[in-house]
Protein backbone atom coordinates (compact mmCIF):
# COMPACT_ATOMS: atom_id res chain seq x y z
CA UNK A 1 0.00 0.00 0.00
CA UNK A 2 1.04 3.56 -0.88
CA UNK A 3 2.28 5.85 1.81
CA UNK A 4 -0.79 9.57 1.95
CA UNK A 5 2.26 11.28 0.71
CA UNK A 6 5.53 11.09 -1.05
CA UNK A 7 8.78 9.84 0.73
CA UNK A 8 11.16 11.87 0.14
CA UNK A 9 13.82 9.68 1.80
CA UNK A 10 13.30 6.49 4.11
CA UNK A 11 16.00 5.82 6.78
CA UNK A 12 16.55 2.52 8.88
CA UNK A 13 18.39 2.70 12.22
CA UNK A 14 19.47 0.12 14.55
CA UNK A 15 20.55 1.42 17.89
CA UNK A 16 21.81 -0.55 20.80
CA UNK A 17 22.53 0.91 24.28
CA UNK A 18 24.36 1.23 25.88
CA UNK A 19 27.48 0.57 24.43
CA UNK A 20 30.50 2.32 26.04
CA UNK A 21 33.21 0.60 27.52
CA UNK A 22 32.62 1.87 30.98
CA UNK A 23 28.80 0.14 30.96
CA UNK A 24 27.97 -2.19 33.88
CA UNK A 25 28.12 -5.58 33.60
CA UNK A 26 24.21 -5.76 35.18
CA UNK A 27 23.00 -2.42 32.12
CA UNK A 28 20.38 -3.61 30.18
CA UNK A 29 20.43 -3.07 26.57
CA UNK A 30 18.11 -2.33 24.46
CA UNK A 31 18.13 -3.03 19.95
CA UNK A 32 15.23 -0.50 18.51
CA UNK A 33 14.78 -0.23 15.14
CA UNK A 34 13.66 3.33 13.83
CA UNK A 35 12.04 4.43 10.80
CA UNK A 36 12.13 7.29 8.88
CA UNK A 37 10.09 8.68 6.63
CA UNK A 38 10.78 12.91 5.12
CA UNK A 39 8.32 14.60 3.34
CA UNK A 40 6.50 17.97 2.37
CA UNK A 41 3.19 18.05 4.16
CA UNK A 42 1.21 19.71 1.70
CA UNK A 43 -1.13 21.09 4.22
CA UNK A 44 1.60 22.90 6.68
CA UNK A 45 3.20 24.17 3.44
CA UNK A 46 -0.41 25.86 2.30
CA UNK A 47 -1.97 27.15 5.62
CA UNK A 48 1.68 27.98 6.97
CA UNK A 49 3.96 28.78 4.16
CA UNK A 50 6.26 25.87 5.57
CA UNK A 51 7.80 23.67 2.34
CA UNK A 52 10.40 21.92 4.00
CA UNK A 53 10.34 18.22 4.45
CA UNK A 54 8.86 17.21 7.25
CA UNK A 55 10.37 13.76 10.02
CA UNK A 56 8.36 11.69 11.05
CA UNK A 57 9.79 8.67 13.01
CA UNK A 58 8.58 5.05 14.22
CA UNK A 59 10.49 2.96 16.56
CA UNK A 60 10.10 -0.24 17.55
CA UNK A 61 12.02 -2.38 20.06
CA UNK A 62 13.55 -5.32 18.39
CA UNK A 63 15.47 -7.45 21.31
CA UNK A 64 17.34 -6.90 24.69
CA UNK A 65 20.50 -8.79 23.73
CA UNK A 66 23.91 -9.42 25.85
CA UNK A 67 26.18 -6.77 26.09
CA UNK A 68 28.36 -8.67 23.50
CA UNK A 69 25.93 -9.06 21.33
CA UNK A 70 24.85 -5.16 20.90
CA UNK A 71 28.60 -4.60 20.47
CA UNK A 72 28.87 -7.31 17.67
CA UNK A 73 25.69 -5.55 15.99
CA UNK A 74 27.01 -2.49 16.27
CA UNK A 75 30.40 -3.81 14.76
CA UNK A 76 28.62 -5.04 11.52
CA UNK A 77 26.89 -2.10 11.48
CA UNK A 78 30.13 -0.25 11.33
CA UNK A 79 31.97 -2.35 8.71
CA UNK A 80 29.17 -1.97 6.56
CA UNK A 81 29.04 1.30 6.80
CA UNK A 82 32.49 1.66 5.86
CA UNK A 83 32.13 -0.80 2.90
CA UNK A 84 29.12 1.84 1.23
CA UNK A 85 31.29 4.61 1.69
CA UNK A 86 29.67 6.08 4.62
CA UNK A 87 30.37 7.76 7.75
CA UNK A 88 30.31 5.49 10.93
CA UNK A 89 28.56 8.58 12.78
CA UNK A 90 25.81 9.64 9.95
CA UNK A 91 25.63 13.34 10.03
CA UNK A 92 22.05 13.23 9.79
CA UNK A 93 21.84 10.80 12.57
CA UNK A 94 18.63 11.53 14.41
CA UNK A 95 19.35 12.85 18.26
CA UNK A 96 17.56 11.32 21.09
CA UNK A 97 17.68 14.05 23.61
CA UNK A 98 16.07 16.76 21.80
CA UNK A 99 13.16 17.42 24.69
CA UNK A 100 14.03 21.23 24.68
CA UNK A 101 14.03 21.90 20.92
CA UNK A 102 10.82 22.36 19.65
CA UNK A 103 12.22 22.79 16.09
CA UNK A 104 13.95 19.34 16.23
CA UNK A 105 10.57 17.61 17.36
CA UNK A 106 8.04 19.57 15.25
CA UNK A 107 10.10 19.50 12.22
CA UNK A 108 10.21 22.86 11.94
CA UNK A 109 11.41 25.96 13.34
CA UNK A 110 7.97 27.41 15.42
CA UNK A 111 9.00 30.85 15.49
CA UNK A 112 9.26 30.95 11.74
CA UNK A 113 4.92 30.87 11.92
CA UNK A 114 3.14 34.33 11.40
CA UNK A 115 1.20 35.25 14.79
CA UNK A 116 -2.31 34.50 14.72
CA UNK A 117 -5.34 36.48 15.25
CA UNK A 118 -6.61 36.13 18.83
CA UNK A 119 -9.49 35.19 17.58
CA UNK A 120 -7.82 31.97 16.86
CA UNK A 121 -7.81 31.43 20.58
CA UNK A 122 -11.88 30.99 20.57
CA UNK A 123 -12.19 28.33 17.57
CA UNK A 124 -13.25 24.89 18.20
CA UNK A 125 -13.58 25.10 22.08
CA UNK A 126 -14.80 21.72 23.03
CA UNK A 127 -16.56 24.16 26.09
CA UNK A 128 -15.66 26.25 29.17
CA UNK A 129 -15.92 26.25 32.92
CA UNK A 130 -16.47 28.86 34.98
CA UNK A 131 -18.22 29.27 38.83
CA UNK A 132 -19.38 32.38 39.73
CA UNK A 133 -21.32 31.36 42.82
CA UNK A 134 -19.47 32.57 45.49
CA UNK A 135 -19.06 36.35 43.94
CA UNK A 136 -20.39 38.98 46.40
CA UNK A 137 -22.87 41.33 45.16
CA UNK A 138 -23.42 44.83 46.69
CA UNK A 139 -25.16 45.13 50.19
CA UNK A 140 -28.86 46.46 48.82
CA UNK A 141 -28.91 43.97 46.79
CA UNK A 142 -32.38 41.67 46.53
CA UNK A 143 -31.54 38.06 46.80
CA UNK A 144 -28.26 35.11 45.97
CA UNK A 145 -25.96 37.20 43.63
CA UNK A 146 -23.31 34.75 43.11
CA UNK A 147 -25.89 31.96 42.20
CA UNK A 148 -28.31 34.09 40.02
CA UNK A 149 -25.31 35.33 38.08
CA UNK A 150 -24.42 31.63 37.53
CA UNK A 151 -27.82 31.04 36.06
CA UNK A 152 -27.63 33.66 33.93
CA UNK A 153 -24.79 33.48 32.70
CA UNK A 154 -25.18 29.53 31.88
CA UNK A 155 -28.18 30.86 29.97
CA UNK A 156 -26.34 32.96 27.54
CA UNK A 157 -24.00 30.04 26.94
CA UNK A 158 -26.77 27.59 26.03
CA UNK A 159 -28.31 30.20 24.03
CA UNK A 160 -24.39 30.68 22.23
CA UNK A 161 -24.29 26.87 21.92
CA UNK A 162 -21.19 26.92 23.77
CA UNK A 163 -20.83 24.05 26.49
CA UNK A 164 -20.63 24.08 30.14
CA UNK A 165 -18.45 22.12 31.74
CA UNK A 166 -17.59 21.00 35.12
CA UNK A 167 -14.20 21.38 36.78
CA UNK A 168 -13.51 17.70 36.50
CA UNK A 169 -14.51 17.43 32.66
CA UNK A 170 -12.83 21.28 32.03
CA UNK A 171 -9.37 19.11 33.71
CA UNK A 172 -10.17 16.46 30.97
CA UNK A 173 -10.67 18.73 27.99
CA UNK A 174 -7.70 20.15 25.50
CA UNK A 175 -6.56 23.39 27.05
CA UNK A 176 -8.36 23.11 30.30
CA UNK A 177 -10.90 25.98 29.07
CA UNK A 178 -11.62 28.61 32.06
CA UNK A 179 -13.58 31.46 31.77
CA UNK A 180 -12.56 33.63 34.80
CA UNK A 181 -14.69 36.56 36.64
CA UNK A 182 -12.95 39.32 39.21
CA UNK A 183 -15.79 41.41 40.62
CA UNK A 184 -14.98 44.37 43.14
CA UNK A 185 -17.76 46.15 44.68
CA UNK A 186 -18.48 50.11 45.19
CA UNK A 187 -15.89 51.42 47.85
CA UNK A 188 -17.98 54.46 48.89
CA UNK A 189 -14.97 55.98 51.33
CA UNK A 190 -12.27 55.96 48.24
CA UNK A 191 -15.08 56.82 45.41
CA UNK A 192 -14.41 53.82 43.35
CA UNK A 193 -17.51 52.28 41.70
CA UNK A 194 -17.92 48.89 40.59
CA UNK A 195 -15.65 47.65 37.77
CA UNK A 196 -15.53 44.10 36.56
CA UNK A 197 -12.47 41.92 34.59
CA UNK A 198 -13.71 38.84 32.87
CA UNK A 199 -10.32 36.44 31.80
CA UNK A 200 -10.30 33.49 29.34
CA UNK A 201 -7.47 30.96 30.21
CA UNK A 202 -5.92 27.82 28.40
CA UNK A 203 -2.91 25.44 28.85
CA UNK A 204 -0.24 26.99 25.92
CA UNK A 205 3.32 25.98 25.18
CA UNK A 206 6.29 28.05 24.53
CA UNK A 207 7.04 28.41 20.92
CA UNK A 208 11.52 28.75 22.02
CA UNK A 209 10.87 25.56 24.14
CA UNK A 210 8.06 23.49 24.14
CA UNK A 211 8.22 21.66 27.85
CA UNK A 212 7.23 24.55 29.44
CA UNK A 213 3.35 24.66 29.64
CA UNK A 214 1.47 27.79 31.03
CA UNK A 215 -2.32 28.38 31.92
CA UNK A 216 -2.65 32.12 30.50
CA UNK A 217 -4.90 34.32 29.60
CA UNK A 218 -5.93 34.05 25.43
CA UNK A 219 -8.66 37.00 26.06
CA UNK A 220 -10.08 39.44 28.34
CA UNK A 221 -11.61 42.49 28.95
CA UNK A 222 -13.31 44.60 31.54
CA UNK A 223 -15.90 46.66 32.27
CA UNK A 224 -18.18 48.61 35.50
CA UNK A 225 -20.51 51.69 35.39
CA UNK A 226 -21.09 53.51 32.65
CA UNK A 227 -23.32 56.72 31.18
CA UNK A 228 -24.19 54.67 27.96
CA UNK A 229 -26.48 52.46 30.79
CA UNK A 230 -27.39 54.80 33.04
CA UNK A 231 -30.15 52.21 34.58
CA UNK A 232 -27.80 49.11 34.47
CA UNK A 233 -26.57 47.95 37.72
CA UNK A 234 -23.86 45.32 38.77
CA UNK A 235 -25.15 42.33 37.72
CA UNK A 236 -25.98 43.95 33.83
CA UNK A 237 -22.37 44.99 33.79
CA UNK A 238 -20.94 42.05 34.34
CA UNK A 239 -22.80 40.06 31.95
CA UNK A 240 -21.98 42.54 29.38
CA UNK A 241 -18.37 41.40 29.68
CA UNK A 242 -19.93 37.68 29.70
CA UNK A 243 -22.04 38.75 26.02
CA UNK A 244 -18.60 40.68 24.63
CA UNK A 245 -16.63 36.82 25.27
CA UNK A 246 -19.61 34.78 23.60
CA UNK A 247 -19.86 37.13 20.57
CA UNK A 248 -16.43 36.75 20.13
CA UNK A 249 -16.75 33.48 20.33
CA UNK A 250 -19.22 33.32 17.30
CA UNK A 251 -17.35 35.44 15.35
CA UNK A 252 -14.10 33.33 15.65
CA UNK A 253 -16.42 30.21 14.68
CA UNK A 254 -18.17 31.96 11.49
CA UNK A 255 -17.39 28.63 8.72
CA UNK A 256 -16.40 31.05 5.65
CA UNK A 257 -17.31 29.20 2.26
Amino acid sequence: MQPLYSIASTVFLLMALPITAAAQSNARNFTWMTWEQRAVDAKLCRTKGVCTAQRKYITRLVEEPTEQKARELIGAIDQLAKLRGQPVEHPETPQMCRQTEAGKILGFNPEHWDMSDKSAALRDLQGVYFSVQSIKGPKNYNGAFGPELQERMANRFRSARLPILTEDQMELTPGKPQLNVYFSNTKPKTGCTYSVFVSFTQTMLLTRNHTVKLKVGTWGASGGYSTDFPNGNEMDAILRVIDKFLNDYKRANIRKG
